[in-house]
């Protein structure tokens, strides 16, 4: 193999990865700055703009469970093509002139597409770079950011610049998975289907590729990893949906809480990029899975203690939001010994992980009407879950069928 095959072996999947990075968080981060603008245009109410904005990460849950027999029938580069598909009509679908059903399907639908993603995602990592997961999970994590925070600035210029206005700021973003959809379907297409590889060699099918018999539902492991995708996705999205109203109940501007939530990804980005580096310290992963939790502890009581340093207090959460999201895919990813048990383990994960997360926002919409500095305490009580659930999910141990000695010095 020469030098230029071997470059494209590792270039032609990682833009793969990132085509689908840029596509799983614009059309929802997108929402949030013009939703006034879409409740005054459809005369929606505050429950219904919450319903709207809560949808996807209900979805997340809801889909996430079956996106595994979607891989396991049609392949993983097939549903990630699929995925892509579904998230170009829905958004589309979300934003077309006509009756108020668009809206809500097609966010219905964003979301499925979303999940699907989220699931593949770890999926193509363990099977592209099996011995650099961390890494490319956090460069992948750091593209979804950038791209998350660009969509969030962007969507009230975008919304001025039209007489189209929210219709056009939320709808462009079909632009990009239209691209990444003419990559995968491109992949798709040159890659075997689930059933070509049923009639490979006996040697290839003993390869850790191979399907598994585990089953992650009744494997504790499985369950601490689920339980630390869950509580660290549930800081990230009541921080997003909520710190900018604690910030305006502590006497911070709208407009400057805006930008501290494009800090927040900025930050989230810097903690992306470290985790490769600290996943090195200790025998295990135990370390680099607490320490997002004491950061989000250290966020919500300075924020609460000496909110004139709110900027910095942003900072830290966003570095323990950014890390603790890389070590969670990077745990499902370690510890799957083989692709049936990564995509397995990736769809619980996300399953009961996006379901905790909707619950915590629920909770804190609830004690945020009661008393909207309550909501620093609601973070501060899964912080302490995310330290105790990453003590266990961060311990050594895998899970799924390993490949023979003599099998794995041959990959």
């Amino acid at each position: 193999m020469n030098q230029h095959d071997g470059l494209a072996r590792i270039a032609v999947p990682l833009l793969g990865i990132l085509l689908v990075a840029i596509n799983l968080r614009p059309v929802i981060t997108a929402v949030g700055p013009v939703l006034p603008a879409l409740g005054e245009d459809l005369s929606l109410g505050p429950s219904a703009l919450g319903l709207l904005g809560a949808l996807p990460i209900a979805m997340f849950g809801l889909v996430s469970a079956m996106v595994q027999n979607l891989i396991a029938r049609f392949g993983v580069e097939r549903t990630t093509a699929g995925a892509l598909a579904l998230l170009t009509v829905a958004t589309v679908l979300r934003s077309w002139p006509g009756p108020h059903a668009n809206l809500w399907i097609g966010t219905v639908l964003v979301g499925a597409a979303i999940a699907i993603g989220n699931v593949a995602v770890p999926v193509l990592v363990k099977q592209s770079f099996p011995r650099a997961t961390a890494l490319v999970t956090s460069i992948y994590v750091a593209v979804l950011g950038i791209f998350a925070g660009l969509a969030a600035a962007l969507a009230v210029p975008l919304a001025a610049a039209s007489t189209a206005g929210w219709r056009l700021s939320l709808g462009v973003w079909a632009v990009l998975t239209c691209l990444g959809l003419v990559f995968w379907v491109m992949h798709a297409l040159r890659s075997a289907p689930p059933r070509d590889r049923a009639s490979m060699s006996t040697s290839e099918r003993r390869s850790p590729h191979r399907p598994s018999g585990l089953n992650v539902w009744r494997t504790p492991m499985a369950w601490q990893i689920s339980a630390y995708m869950g509580l660290q996705s549930g800081v990230f999205y009541i921080s997003l949906t909520w710190l900018p109203t604690v910030e305006q109940a502590l006497g911070i501007s709208a407009t400057a809480a805006g930008w501290h939530m494009f800090l927040l990804q900025i930050a989230g980005i810097v903690g992306n990029l470290l985790v490769p580096v600290l996943m090195r310290v200790g025998g295990d992963q135990r370390m680099v899975a607490c320490l997002p939790g004491s950061l989000f502890l250290a966020a919500m009581m300075g924020i609460l203690l000496a909110p004139t340093l709110v900027v910095l207090w942003v900072i830290v959460l966003g570095l323990g939001t950014g890390a603790s999201f890389v070590v969670a895919l990077s745990l499902i990813a370690m510890r799957a010994n083989d692709l049936t048990t990564a995509s397995r383990l990736s769809s619980m994960a996300q399953a009961i992980g996006y379901a905790i997360a909707a619950l915590g926002l629920f909770l804190a919409g609830l004690v945020q009407g009661w008393n909207t500095l309550a909501v620093l305490g609601i973070i501060a009580i899964i912080a302490v879950g995310v330290i105790a659930s990453g003590m266990l999910a961060g311990r050594e141990q895998a899970l799924g069928e390993k490949p023979s000695p003599a099998l794995a010095a041959s990959d």
